[in-house]
This record gives structure tokens, sequence and C-alpha cells, in this order.
């Protein structure tokens, strides 16, 4: 693998984020919403629904992972899933916010088989192209760099998604629904138009000259259960991923009516979106000379103290709270550029604690973990918006006002508290992984451990 990447390659490679994120973003800031007010579910069973599919979609990411790791083609490993799987993602984008003449427990069915459609479909494209991270550089640096550079087309994604699904529902004639049907088809069109470009553009390299016995199920497990760094990202980007779902599904409910101002809110979503545009080329620096841990840490420390603020401040000007949410997005984006920086780092930690590299069934695995953990926090948050009496397109009660509030700042400060305390764990630190890589390029390994075993004592952590 290079160490170094032309500028682009990294352009080609990382604009990928920006179509998967067509998708993620609108289904991560809409979906629950239009579950709710366009299609007129229940909130509990708008969540139920969002949970089952992201469960079911984190169930199947290891399967995808494994199967891409034994795909062989003249043209790689993972890319000929970039070539053919677009424009099928795109359809089943489309049918996940159609909404079908029924009603009742056959709408519920309907939008369920749906959004479990749209997740094979994600899962099939966005598995080998998250697995390309690890493919394409061996460099941490690097890595940090394109982890930066996916966040960014990930943000401008979402000020995408943000600035134009509202207007774009308007042309719905009056049915919301059909509006983000129509919203949908237009995304899906862009989206599928930049997978071939990263096909074109990224080059993986050769496998072996001696033919690589396949991994075995069993293999695939043991490269994972010796893998200390992989387990302590899961537990903090599972825990941030509650943090995250909370604070960004309430945005929409919270300017409809909290602030009574839902023509603020999308205006809210945009710049919430912008903000990441300054936001990220910051956390880029920062990660290139600190150690992702430490960086991590710091994103908690900052994300503790705004919801402290917005536990004992009642912010009822939509200009103010529009200012919280661009300061929680240092906090959110500085997890997310962490965790795909240090996710890729871990395929070679295993790799030396286990002798075995499987890299997609880690992304896959990583992905499980953090979609049914975004699935679970979507769940809690319906139910939660139940429990506390919300009733869809009315004006709610006093009560079930304080409700949402407690619920913006329990939900994200148990998340980001914990991720933060998970990071503390964190085996690998400054120039451990150049080290590591050295030792790989090397045929040295660590001696075989379990996954509680501390960083070998051959590779000397440098000062965070």
């Amino acid at each position: 693998m290079p160490d170094q990447l032309s500028l682009a390659r990294k352009l080609g490679f990382t604009v990928g984020d920006y179509a998967c994120n067509l998708y993620w973003q609108s289904v991560s800031l809409y979906l629950l919403f239009f579950y709710t007010d366009a299609v007129g579910l229940p909130p509990a069973t708008a969540g139920l629904i969002y949970m089952i599919a992201s469960v079911f979609d984190g169930l199947i990411d290891p399967l995808a992972g494994v199967v891409a790791d034994r795909t062989r083609t003249r043209w790689g490993r993972y890319r000929p899933y970039l070539l053919f799987g677009g424009v099928p993602l795109g359809l089943a984008f489309v049918l996940l916010y159609y909404r079908p003449p029924l009603s009742g427990w056959s709408l519920a069915a309907w939008m369920l088989v749906a959004h479990m459609v749209f997740r094979v479909a994600y899962t099939t494209v966005s598995i080998p192209y998250t697995s390309l991270n690890a493919r394409i550089t061996a460099s941490s640096k690097e890595r940090s760099t394109l982890a930066g550079m996916r966040m960014m087309f990930a943000t401008l994604a979402g000020l995408t998604v943000a600035a134009l699904t509202g207007p774009l529902v308007a042309l719905g004639h009056g049915s919301p629904a059909d509006g983000f049907t129509t919203v949908a088809a237009i995304f899906a069109i862009a989206a599928s138009a930049i997978f071939p470009v990263v096909f074109l553009t990224v080059r993986e390299p050769p496998e072996p000259a001696t033919d690589e016995p396949s991994l075995t199920t069993a293999d695939h497990w043991r490269s994972v259960l010796g893998n200390r760094a992989f387990w302590i990202v899961m537990a903090g980007i599972s825990l941030a991923a509650l943090g995250s779902t909370a604070l960004g599904k309430s945005v929409l409910y919270y300017f409809k009516y909290y602030l009574k101002d839902e023509a603020a809110g999308r205006i809210a979503l945009p710049l919430f979106a912008a903000a990441g545009l300054v936001i990220l080329p910051v956390w880029m620096a920062i990660s290139r000379r600190i150690a992702k841990r430490t960086a991590w840490l710091i994103t908690t420390v900052w994300g503790v103290a705004g919801l402290v603020f917005f536990a004992f401040v009642d912010i009822r000007s939509p200009v103010l709270m529009m200012a919280f949410l661009g300061y929680m997005q240092v906090s959110g984006l500085g997890a997310a550029i962490t965790f795909w920086s240090m996710l890729p780092d871990t395929v070679e930690y295993g790799e030396w604690r286990t002798g075995l590299r499987s890299e997609s069934f880690i992304f896959g695995l990583g992905q499980f973990f953090l979609k049914v953990a975004l699935g679970l926090a979507a769940g809690l948050f319906g139910w939660a918006l139940g429990a506390v009496g919300y009733a869809p397109n009315q004006v709610q009660s006093e009560h079930t006002l304080a409700g949402m509030k407690t619920i913006m700042v329990a939900l994200p400060l148990v998340g980001v508290t914990g991720a933060g305390l998970a990071m503390l764990f964190y085996p690998i630190r400054k120039g451990d992984h150049e080290a590591i890589v050295a030792d790989l390029a090397a045929g040295r390994r660590a001696p075989a451990a379990s996954a509680s075993t501390p960083a070998p004592t051959d590779i000397q952590p440098q000062e965070t």
C-alpha cells in the first residue's frame, strides 16, 4: 500500500462520501419526521420501524464485509460494488420515501419493508466503499486527512440535504409525502452519477502474487476478538451515536413545537451543516498533530460543557438555538472524524496482534455496532417522544415541551460522557500505529493476546 496519495486520488475517493451522505443525511435528519408528520405514523411506531431497520442493517454489515473480503476481480475487491450498486441504491431510496395509498398496519408494514430494502442496497455499496479507506494507504496521517476530507464531503451533502429538502418538498403541491418522493428522486440521480467517478479514480493495490487462502468465518472472528483497539472504538462510537441521534432528531421538533418557528428550523438545519465547513478543517489540522485519543477526549469535554449549559438555560430564541447547535457541532464532528480515522488503524493493530487481516469484516462489524446503536437510539427517541405525550401537528402541552427538552439533554449527556470514558482505554497512542506498520512490514507481530491485554511494551507510546 502506498503511504502518500495524490490530491486527485484523495478527491476521487472522498467525493464518494457526498453520494453516500445524500442518502444517510436525509435518513438521519428527515426520515423520522417524514414518518410522523408526512405519513402520519404514531411516533412510537415510527421509532420502532427505524430501530428494526437499523438493527437489521447492522446484522447484515459483517456478512457484507465477509463477502467483500472474498471478492476477487480484475478491478479489485471493492470497486465493482461501487460501479454496479449505485443505481439499485438510488431506486431503493426513492421507494423509502414513497407513501402508498394504505393505512394502519398495512402502511406501517410497507414502510418497514421499504426501509429494509434500502438498508440492503446501502450496505452493498457503503461497506466496500468504507473498506477502501484501509486498503488504499497504510499511513495513519493520510488516513486522518482522508477522514477529514470525507467528513467535508459528508458535511456538504448534509448542507445540500438540509438546504434543498424543505423547498423541494413544496413541489409536492400540498402533499408533503409526494414532495419527499420528489426530493428522493433528485438526490438519487445525483448520487448514482458519483459512484462511477469513484470507481474510475481509485485504485486498489494488487493482490499478492501467491494465492492467499480465503479467511474462514472463524478466522474473521479471531481477527477481531483479539483486537482491543477495535472494541474500544466500537464502545465509543456506539455511545456517541446515542447522543448525536437524540440531539439531531430533536432539531425539527424543537423549532416547530418548542420555539413555534418551523421556518427557522428549515434554516437551522443547513446552517447546522454549514458550520462543519469551518469546523472540519480545524479538526483535520488538530488530528494530524495530536493523538487521536486526545482529540476524542477534547470533544467530550466540549460537548459536556455545552449540554450542561443547555440544561440550565431556557433558549427561546431561534438565533440562540442555532448558535447552540453550531457549538455542539464542534463536539459531534470532532468525534466523527476521529472515529473514521481510528477505525482503519485498528485493522493493522488487529493484524499485528492476531496475524489475520480482515479489513472489510472490521468495517462491516464496525458499521454493525454503529447502525444498531443509531437504530436503538432512534427507537428510544421515538418511544421517549410518545412517553412525554407528543402528538404530531398539534399544540404540545407544557409537560410535553419540558419532556422534549429533557430528552435533548439526558440522552446526549449519557452518550458523550460514556464515549469519553471508553476512550480512556484506547491502546493506540501517538506513534504506535507507525511502529506497528513497520513491524508488519518486517514480518513481525505481537504475541497472541486476549482483547483485554494491554498494549505491548515493545511499542513505546509518545506523550499525548
